[in-house]
């Protein structure tokens, strides 16, 4: 294998083969659905055990036979592995691979994916804590993946959690400067992203690989550390001879977040995202396409010391400094990577038709809140943009509910507000409204009949209204 690295410490090698013992539970299980791909769901984990209930509920629901739930827990803390055991260990088809210390996403799930091939898996699915699925997720993407042998990933639709209409990704965009992004976030679902045109890439947090695909390719880079570490496995998989395939008939929720977070955290993970773009064209790209790559990652770069200039975030071009000397460094192991994957036959730059030319960067990404975006004044009153469906949890009385329109010319608004289904009031303003409204305590629900999309308003999502409550 010339990808993510495949050697493993030897406690981990030790735990990878104690769970051999637990397979031979499953034979009653699986008889009589050997006829379908052996599939591994591998879950990695780290002190994340507020979110198990939730993944490992929709989990055991899935209509899929022939599989195994593998926990891979990289050595947590909060008691995550005995509380799955208690409550999801019964079930033969959840499984432990318990590592002794913190590998890192790529890390854990790199052994996840040597355990699971070892165990003949045709299939893994990398899959987040803090997702939920369908229970059809898996039937889907491996009906997809069989029907296509070129098809080496697959990208389920990945949407909000508990926000199903809003997209969280439908696979990757990648540019010329290797960046990259998710292909649809923050954006409504409709039609419009129910395509099953190719992509360049799918997002790790939730998607289907063929492991015959990894046995050429090799595994995750674990020196990326987070970011952009699925992107470059999905490069190698087109240059191995396979294609990455979205489907949109199986969808997976997804707590995601476009913060960085705060202080020191915040400044790692910005100097591994500019430093992970140079390793993912160096490792990628043909010699010819560096070259014709040079303007594009020159004007990333210089367009990101000028905000961070302007912005007064010194720090950043610090990060942007240790990217650049970081990547000197290795030049002469990537160029022996390089070499290694000649010799194996594996072409460079396959994917080259499918990259970005658009933005440089990913446009801003703003989700919303229980449906609800940041406040914003319109002529003086302060109203919160909704997406398609928007609530609060009232304790019942009159409400006073002013509604506005940021785009008269294109229409009136049109919002429903209903409690428990009951229609309570029909909002639609051409340009300003203020209604009172009596409501019953509990959830009470803003639905939008008119959507005002990106593509007509020039935002850079969709809107149902801009509503502001208040007592009446």
């Amino acid at each position: 294998m010339v990808g993510g690295s495949s050697q493993l410490s030897n406690g981990v090698r030790e735990k990878v083969e104690e769970v051999a013992e637990h397979r031979g539970r499953l034979l009653c299980y699986t008889s009589a659905r050997m006829s379908e791909p052996l599939l591994h769901v591998l879950v990695i984990n780290w002190n994340g055990r507020e979110h198990l209930d939730g993944c490992f509920e929709s989990l055991l629901s899935a209509q899929y036979g022939n599989i195994r739930f593998v926990l891979v827990d990289n050595g947590s803390s909060d008691g995550s592995v005995a509380y799955v055991r208690e409550r999801y260990g019964h079930d033969a088809r959840v499984e432990f691979l318990e590592l002794p210390e913190n590998l890192g996403w790529s890390g854990g799930n790199n052994a996840g994916m040597l355990r699971a091939m070892e165990a003949g898996a045709a299939y893994v699915f990398l899959l987040n804590n803090d997702t939920r699925v369908d229970a059809n997720v898996f039937e889907n993407t491996i009906a997809l993946a069989e029907s296509f042998p070129q098809v080496g990933v697959v990208a389920p639709k990945m949407v909000l959690f508990g926000q199903r209409c809003v997209l969280n990704s439908v696979g990757l965009f990648c540019t010329p400067a290797g960046t990259s992004w998710d292909i649809g976030a923050g954006r409504l679902d409709g039609p419009r992203w129910n395509g099953g045109e190719a992509v360049v890439g799918a997002c790790g947090g939730a998607c289907l690989i063929r492991t015959e695909a990894l046995k050429k390719t090799g595994l995750l880079p674990e020196e990326f550390v987070i970011y952009l570490d699925d992107l470059d496995l999905c490069l190698r998989i087109w240059d191995a001879g396979y294609e990455v395939r979205p489907c949109p008939d199986a969808v997976v929720e997804h707590k995601f977040s476009a913060s960085m977070g705060e202080g020191e955290r915040a400044k790692y993970k910005y100097f591994l995202a500019t430093r992970n773009r140079f390793l993912v064209v160096f490792r990628n790209f043909s010699c010819l396409r560096i070259l014709q790559s040079a303007p594009w990652i020159a004007l990333a770069e210089a367009r990101s010391l000028g905000r961070a200039v302007l912005d007064g975030l010194w720090w950043r071009i610090g990060a942007h400094f240790r990217a650049w000397i970081y990547t000197i460094i290795r030049l002469p192991s990537l160029l022996a990577y390089r070499q290694a994957r000649k010799r194996l036959g594996l072409s460079m730059g396959r994917f080259w038709l499918m990259m970005h030319r658009g933005e440089l960067f990913c446009p801003g990404v703003e989700l919303p809140q229980d449906g609800w975006y940041k406040s914003r004044s319109v002529e003086g009153r302060e109203v919160r943009p909704m997406s398609a469906t928007a609530w609060i949890d009232t304790e019942g009385g009159q409400l006073r509910v002013f509604h506005a329109n940021c785009y008269p010319h294109l229409g009136a608004t049109q919002v429903r507000m209903e409690v428990k289904g009951k229609t309570l009031a029909l909002l639609s303003a051409s340009h300003m409204e203020t209604v009172q409204v009596e409501v019953p305590t509990g959830r009470l629900m803003f639905v939008a009949e008119r959507i005002f999309h990106a593509e007509e308003t020039g935002a850079l999502t969709e809107y149902g209204g801009w509503i502001s409550v208040e007592p009446g």
